[in-house]
C-alpha cells in the first residue's frame, strides 16, 4: 500500500492482519526510520522517493522550517550558493528569501520561486530534464552546470546518515551529484531532519571526514555523536545554536 502511494490506517491494518495496534505502530516507526513513511494521526503516509514532492514537503514541516531558519543564518551577503533539490532545502530557500541578497544555483524550480528570483536574489537554474513528481531537474546538464562553477557554499539534502560510512544516497546519480558539489564548494552544509539518522542507502556520497556541517532539528543519537566528534563534524540544531556546535 505504501508503494502504491496510499495512506495507511493503524486500525485498519491491525484488523486486516489480526495483530495489535501497538505492533502496527512499531512497524510504522521502523518504516519511518527507513524514510519510507511519515506518521500522521491514526496512520501514515508515504514519504520515500515514491512519494511526490507535494507529499514530502508536508512531512515534518515544522522541523524542516526550523532547519531552514538555522541554515539561513549561516549564509552571508553576496555568497554564491548551490541548493540541491528536496523538501528540506526548499525550507532553506524560503528562509533565505528574507535574508541579505545572494546568488543561488539550483536544480529545483520551486527553490527559484521561493527566492523570488530576480527581485532581490540572483537565481540560476541548472537546466536538465524535469521530473514533475520530484519537482527537480536532472541528468547530465545538471552535472555540467555544477562543473563550471566554484561555490562559496553548497547546501545539500541527503537520503540518510550512517554513523560509520557518512552520508548515503539511494541512487548512484545523486551520489555523483553530491560528490561533485563537495569538490566545487568551499563550504558544505547538509540539512537533514532527525528521521535521516540511521536511514539506509546503497551509495556513500560523503564520508564522515568530509561532511563539514549538518543542520538538523534534534540532537543526534549517541552513536552518531561519538562518530561526529571523532571526525570533526559540526552539528547544529535549535537548542545548541550559538554554542560550540561541534562539541557535542
Amino acid at each position: 500500500m505504501v508503494e502504491a502511494g496510499s495512506s495507511i490506517s493503524i486500525a485498519g491494518l491491525a484488523e486486516q492482519y489480526s495483530v495489535s495496534m501497538e505492533t502496527i505502530r512499531r512497524d510504522i516507526a521502523a518504516l519511518e526510520k527507513e524514510g519510507l513513511v511519515y506518521r500522521v494521526h491514526g496512520g501514515a503516509m508515504p514519504a520515500g522517493r515514491s512519494a511526490t514532492i507535494d507529499i514530502r514537503v508536508n512531512n515534518l514541516s515544522l522541523e524542516k522550517a526550523s532547519i531552514g531558519a538555522l541554515a539561513a543564518r549561516l549564509i552571508e551577503k553576496d555568497e554564491w550558493i548551490f541548493l540541491t533539490h528536496g523538501s528540506t532545502t526548499l525550507s532553506v530557500a524560503k528562509a533565505l528569501n528574507d535574508g541579505p541578497p545572494i546568488s543561488v544555483m539550483t536544480n529545483m524550480p520551486a527553490i527559484a520561486e521561493a527566492l523570488h528570483g530576480g527581485a532581490k536574489h540572483r537565481v540560476v537554474l541548472t537546466g536538465g530534464e524535469y521530473n514533475h513528481a520530484d519537482g527537480t531537474l536532472g541528468g547530465q546538464a545538471v552535472l555540467e552546470a555544477i562543473s563550471e562553477c566554484v561555490f562559496d557554499t553548497a547546501i545539500m539534502g541527503t537520503y540518510g546518515i550512517n554513523p560509520v560510512h557518512g552520508l548515503v544516497e539511494a541512487e548512484k546519480y545523486h551520489q555523483h551529484l553530491k560528490r561533485l558539489l563537495c569538490q566545487r564548494s568551499r563550504r558544505r552544509i547538509f540539512v537533514a531532519d532527525h528521521s535521516k539518522f540511521g536511514a539506509s542507502g546503497s551509495y556513500v556520497s560523503v564520508p564522515l571526514s568530509e561532511i563539514g556541517t549538518i543542520v538538523t532539528d534534534h540532537a543526534p543519537p549517541k552513536d552518531f555523536v561519538t562518530a561526529f566528534n571523532e571526525s570533526g563534524v559540526k552539528v547544529i540544531y535549535p537548542s545548541n545554536f550559538g554554542t560550540k556546535q561541534h562539541d557535542l
